[in-house]
């Protein structure tokens, strides 16, 4: 997980330990809770970002049916790649 990332889940994780009173021993669902807060604020800002050049409409409509495939870390993943492990 890069270092930036870790250290906005942190904060957030930190915030929502604070709102619900510093309960100790939920620092698990904490942490996974602002992982997806986090998360969910790069997909929206992620959704903004304008067409690259050479765009078509019929490739952004293929970009949008097809989400990202992802690791739990947080890493993109490809068919080529999984595809490739299998292989070698």
């Amino acid at each position: 997980m890069d270092r930036k990332l870790h250290d906005e889940i942190a904060k957030v994780a930190y915030e929502l330990y604070e709102k619900k009173g510093r309960l100790e021993g939920r620092h698990h669902e904490d942490w996974m809770e602002a992982e997806n807060i986090v998360k969910a604020r790069y997909a929206k800002a992620e959704q903004r970002k304008p067409p690259r050049k050479g765009d078509t409409a019929e490739t952004l409509k293929e970009k949008a049916a097809k989400p990202e495939r992802r690791t739990s870390s947080g890493k993109k993943t490809t068919r080529k790649g999984a595809a490739a492990k299998k292989t070698e």
